[in-house]
């Protein structure tokens, strides 16, 4: 069975783009637009894997809240933070976290997926 990618995007173009891409590689992907509605589908839908996460968007939390919130609870959880406006700081992010500058390439994609699903 596929492991299953909720991607966080609220740019419409980038979150298709980006199911897309994880589709391309086998994987299942599901859109989010925004961190609120990604914490909701996941306390009623825990069978996800992995989460990508833009750092900015509307509502009451941003990715990197969205981030904070699944590891209160499942401190494990893979997750890959992206953003083409944030620049994390080292050792900011758990080992079980990636940052990924936007725009990232298809092949770093597929590794930092295949390295943080290969955590669990």
């Amino acid at each position: 069975m596929a492991s299953r990618v909720l991607i966080v995007e609220d740019d419409d173009v980038l979150r298709w783009l980006m199911t897309e891409a994880i589709t391309h590689l086998g994987y299942e992907a599901t859109g989010c637009i925004s961190a609120d509605a990604a914490l909701l589908k996941m306390q009623v839908n825990d069978s996800f894997d992995l989460v990508i996460t833009d750092v900015v968007m509307p509502g009451q939390c941003d990715g990197i809240g969205l981030a904070k919130a699944i590891w209160s609870t499942r401190p494990d959880f893979p997750i890959i933070i992206v953003s083409g406006n944030t620049v994390l700081p080292p050792g900011f992010l758990p080992a079980n976290g990636r940052f990924m500058a936007k725009p990232c390439t298809f092949e770093t994609l597929n590794r930092t997926m295949l390295e943080l699903l290969g955590l669990r």
